[in-house]
């Protein structure tokens, strides 16, 4: 899934840092003590990224108002309906691919130069046409006029994730976040330069295409010296591989026409300051989403290569570490914001976007639902039932969207915001099923009633310090849920002595 997370970037992927280390050989570390010492090591990459795209969001929203930020959420969500239809899946199954032939060098040094030159082309074509067609819709001349900035920002990173799937591929989930990293930190300093000179919004955004180009860059400097992308015209290959990722193309389109379609919808019947407001909660349920995809990025090769290796035990041990990890981060994700929804999006916004914070609320349930998600439509990917998955992405892409139009119009964002919830439960549910089927007893009650447990004692710790400094009510409640957690045995304690005794260096993966 695909979609602007800050200005610069489009995901998923696969965000951040350190997880390479994951692919050990499992006889110097266990799979437990790899996914568990890995992601803690990518979320410290992770907090700086949502640090910068945090205060990005702080300086656009406080800068430009609900007009102004509105008006860049609208060219953005335009581009977002071509970003769909660039898709076609291709990023996913590239992935995939590398992961079957692993070991064949010269088969992905074709694979990557092939599908590098198809992205290109693409890209070049249908991008570089979105801002012309945008002339014809009544926007502001504002907007119409961004577009023609905002264009090179999808194209980098529409690029950029053809080299992200080779990062994977090759364990180099630290380049990764090494140049989101400095993409944002350029786009920060851009746009604080902008703010200070007081430039328009056309600036900002040339700004953000700036960011997306750097972080680009710097992953296919480094990339190239392990993966080939020179110029491949190999139309049998991207038969080979349209043949394949158009299951997941129609996927990720229908996916993204719910996901997206709200803000687009949203823009042709409400003012930009309710396009401004609701986006400015929008933009915190994306930066929180990162996670997921990050961890469902890595592990999709991996569960590719178990399941074609017919290793059940193996595939249902990556899907019992994935689920615990999502649910750890998840359940106090969305208790958190339940609590300090309003108060985060003043702290970061000001209260011109406090309505903000209600929205925000409302999709931190349809963020649950995305962490939960995430995991199994990999996992349907992984076991290659994609086309078994097209009727529920269609009846619910359909269903929502006849229900955006029905329900935007009279009651705006607040009908954007829970039918997002509506359409990404209904979508997780379905895939779940699949991957629930494909491994049972991939699930602990008694777990996940630890973690919710420890949420709860979290979110009532918190709530009389709520109007405080927002830093205080967050820091205190990481710690106490982290003391909660142990205390309730979700995480054991031979876990914790397994990670901390973790061997710094760790050698490739050998084949099983």
């Amino acid at each position: 899934m695909q979609s602007h997370l800050v200005p610069g970037t489009i995901v998923p992927p696969d965000r951040c840092c350190t997880f390479w280390l994951i692919c050990g050989k499992m006889g110097a570390m266990s799979t437990t003590r790899a996914i568990a010492w890995n992601t803690g090591a990518q979320a410290v990459g992770k907090i700086v990224s949502t640090l910068f795209g945090v205060i990005i969001i702080a300086l656009m929203t406080r800068y430009l108002g609900q007009v102004g930020f509105g008006y860049y959420s609208t060219a953005n969500a335009f581009f977002q309906i071509f970003a769909i239809l660039l898709d076609l899946g291709i990023n996913v199954m590239i992935v995939q691919m590398l992961g079957e032939h692993r070991g064949d060098e010269k088969y992905e040094k074709r694979a990557v130069s092939a599908t590098m030159t198809f992205r290109i082309v693409t890209a070049f074509v249908l991008l570089g046409i979105a801002p012309f067609i945008g002339l014809l819709f009544p926007y502001a001349f504002e907007v119409k006029l961004i577009m023609f900035a905002l264009w090179i920002s999808f194209f980098a990173a529409t690029l950029n994730q053809v080299v992200i799937g080779v990062q994977q591929r090759h364990l180099k989930m630290h380049v990764v976040a090494i140049a989101e990293v400095v993409g944002r930190a350029v786009l920060l300093v851009g746009l604080i330069l902008a703010v200070y000179m007081k430039s328009g919004l056309f600036t900002i955004v040339v700004f953000v295409s700036v960011g997306s180009v750097v972080n680009f860059v710097i992953n296919w400097w480094i990339a190239r010296k392990y993966a080939s992308f020179a110029w491949n015209w190999d139309p049998k290959f991207w038969k080979e591989l349209l043949s394949r990722s158009w299951p997941i193309g129609i996927s990720i389109f229908f996916n993204l026409v719910y996901f997206k379609s709200d803000a687009f919808i949203l823009s042709l019947v409400k003012p930009a300051s309710e396009v401004g407001i609701y986006s400015a909660g929008y933009r915190v349920l994306e930066i929180l989403v990162t996670f997921p995809f990050m961890l469902a990025g890595i592990m999709l090769p991996l569960m590719a290569h178990a399941w074609a290796k017919k290793n059940k035990d193996r595939f249902a041990e990556l899907l019992r570490q994935s689920y615990s990890a999502m649910l750890l981060f998840a359940v106090p994700l969305v208790v958190g914001v339940l609590v300090l929804g309003t108060q985060a999006i003043i702290f970061i916004s000001g209260e011109e976007f406090a309505l903000s914070g209600d929205i925000l609320k409302i999709l931190s349930l349809a963020t649950f639902m995305i962490y939960f998600g995430t995991i199994s439509s990999h996992v349907v990917v992984a076991i290659d039932k994609q086309k078994a998955m097209l009727p529920s992405y269609f009846v619910v892409a359909v269903v929502t969207v006849i229900l955006y139009i029905i329900f935007i119009p009279p009651y705006g964002m607040w009908a954007a915001a829970w039918l997002t919830v509506f359409s990404e439960t209904a979508i997780a549910l379905a895939a779940t099923w699949f991957a629930y089927r494909s491994a049972p007893n991939i699930f602990s009650l008694m777990t996940i009633a630890k973690i919710v447990f420890a949420s709860l004692v979290m979110g009532l710790a918190i709530m009389p310090l709520r109007n405080l400094w927002l830093p205080i009510p967050i820091i205190s409640g990481m710690a106490i849920y982290a003391v909660m957690i142990f205390v309730t045995g979700a995480i054991s304690k031979e876990t914790v002595r397994e990670i901390l005794s973790a061997r710094k260096s760790v050698e490739p993966l050998s084949e099983p």
